[in-house]
């Protein structure tokens, strides 16, 4: 990251457009980084990362919290699929009507997915 924000710097000065969104992004990828790398090099930090990585607790928030996030998504997906051929029907828009075929093939690749996991971590136990 600390890379990242010295690009940005860089590349912002040398095209002389350098604002404030620009100033506030090099600055959070600067802090951002500098902060991974001390942590990343202090031994009892590194201790304690891994630490808490490996708490069961942690892990199973972390599940419970990816599996929210999936479900919003497929949710929201579904909505602005039905949403999208609504209108397409409605004005006859083709571009609509291809922009919801592409969410509901997005959404079979997420049910086919989540079956052969589902068949996958059922046969590992």
């Amino acid at each position: 990251m600390v890379a990242l924000g010295l690009v940005n710097l860089a590349l912002s000065l040398w095209r002389r457009d350098f604002t404030l969104s620009t100033g506030v992004l090099v600055g959070a990828l600067l802090l951002l980084g500098v902060s991974s790398l001390l942590r990343s090099l202090s031994p009892q930090l590194s201790r304690q990362d891994k630490i808490e990585e490996q708490d069961e607790r942690n892990i199973l928030v972390n599940l419970k919290t990816r599996t929210s996030a999936f479900r919003w998504t497929r949710l929201v997906s579904f909505g602005l699929m039905a949403l999208l051929l609504v209108a397409g029907a409605a004005t006859g828009e083709e571009l609509l009507l291809a922009i919801a075929v592409g969410l509901a093939f997005s959404l079979t690749i997420s049910f086919f997915a989540e079956f052969f996991s589902a068949l996958y971590h059922e046969s590992k136990n």
